[in-house]
């Protein structure tokens, strides 16, 4: 495909506004990332817990995964996807 002489490739997804937007709108690839980020958060509050208080272990979650979970949910909420990475999350808490 082109547009003024500039050739247009398809790609499957792209990052816009910090959210990742595939060629069906089927939101997978967004959840990967945030399924990836939410082990990342699991990985750390598991190893600072026996030397951090809960307090702090809290902050280091909400800044590593919760803003991120957050925004744009009102876009991705409604996904088929969602419920894996809601699961992973339930699991995080127990």
């Amino acid at each position: 495909m082109c547009l003024d002489n500039n050739r247009i490739s398809n790609s499957l997804y792209t990052k816009f506004l910090g959210l990742i937007v595939d060629n069906t709108l089927s939101w997978k690839p967004h959840i990967d990332y945030l399924i990836n980020k939410l082990s990342t958060s699991c990985y750390v509050s598991r190893s600072v817990k026996p030397c951090m208080k809960t307090n702090a272990i809290i902050m280091i979650n909400h800044s590593l995964f919760h803003a991120v979970m957050t925004y744009g949910i009102i876009f991705w909420g409604n996904s088929s996807h969602r419920i894996q990475e809601f699961r992973m999350q339930k699991k995080k808490g127990n």
